[in-house]
């Protein structure tokens, strides 16, 4: 393997990395979100009631945005591959 395929393929575990660290942080956030509405709920308190919706709702689209970059990101690398695949077969 040459040195630029082999940092590529790092730089990627790197990435994947970061955006595993990024949900584990949103997932810790929807349930610190989700037990604030709880709390909210049982005093009543529609403030906070609707502070935590707001943060339930920015961490979802968040969450969406990822999966999208994620899942472009998989088909970039699935037509690079086939384009190496069509280049070695020539």
């Amino acid at each position: 393997m040459s040195k630029k395929k082999i940092m590529e393929e790092i730089l990627q575990e790197n990435r994947q990395a970061n955006r595993n660290l990024i949900h584990l942080g949103n997932m810790t956030g929807l349930l610190l979100f989700m037990e604030g509405m709880k709390e909210a709920k049982k005093k009543k308190d529609k403030g906070a009631i609707f502070l935590a919706k707001c943060g339930l709702l920015i961490v979802a689209i968040i969450e969406i945005f990822l999966t999208a970059v994620n899942v472009s990101e998989l088909l970039e690398k699935r037509k690079e591959e086939k384009a190496e695949r069509e280049e070695e077969e020539e």
